[in-house]
């Protein structure tokens, strides 16, 4: 009998279609509870926030344009190859969903603290997640995945600690330093480093929803309430 037993013929692609809305929906309920503990909202509301959030990931508002590396470029016509140097052009552009909106809400909540709290944990966290991104060509700029989040939660728990805030603004603080360091960190202090990305669009939390702004501010809270 166990011959009638075995995989499907594509078995990674039916892992992924059958395995992967299972996953989403994990990730989407995790989202909306860590929004209703974090900033008070109604279930309602914290879908809705992160229905924006999806939505805005479509959205890339353009900053800049910059000149890019020489790029050779060549041409055939009736066997004889041409060559010419061009110039490429970088746009650099943020995304609404994984950087602007993520943004407001981290910005939002420091409002709450003491600016010799936020700010230290802030510059600390931000330091460390630039010592570790790397621009990579055609990709953008890359940063391990667990150390902006770990980082965030660990700064934001020394600071609380330090300053003799109450520990369960711990969250709310992880989520705030978790964004904003990875946004400054990793992106605004590695704009200098595009050219070496390549030409096209560099969008600042290009990945939408699943950028690493957005995600370093989520698993920074979930990381967070470990410590509490």
């Amino acid at each position: 009998m166990r011959d009638f037993f075995f995989p499907p013929l594509f078995l990674p692609f039916f892992i992924l279609f059958v395995l992967m809305p299972f996953f989403l929906l994990i990730f989407v309920f995790t989202t909306s509870q860590i929004f209703q503990f974090v900033f008070g909202l109604t279930y309602e509301e914290a879908v809705t926030v992160f229905l924006l959030i999806i939505i805005g990931s479509l959205m890339n508002i353009p900053l800049y344009e910059k000149e890019g590396s020489v790029v050779v470029r060549r041409y055939s016509f009736f066997g004889i190859i041409y060559s010419r140097r061009e110039r490429s052009k970088i746009t650099v552009a943020v995304n609404v969903g994984g950087c602007l909106i993520p943004s407001i809400l981290a910005i939002k909540l420091l409002i709450e603290f003491p600016v010799g709290l936020w700010l230290s944990g802030f510059l600390i966290s931000s330091a460390i997640i630039y010592a570790y991104a790397r621009p990579v060509q055609g990709i953008g700029i890359v940063v391990p995945t667990f150390v902006p989040p770990v980082m965030a939660a660990l700064v934001s728990y020394i600071s609380i600690l330090y300053f003799n805030y109450s520990i369960h603004a711990l969250p709310k603080l992880s989520f705030s330093i978790g964004v904003l360091s990875a946004l400054f960190g990793a992106d605004i202090l590695h704009l200098k480093d595009i050219s070496k990305i390549g030409s096209g669009v560099m969008s600042i939390g290009g990945a939408g929803t699943f950028d690493g702004i957005f995600l370093t501010g989520v698993f920074a809270v979930v990381f967070s309430i470990f410590l509490i």
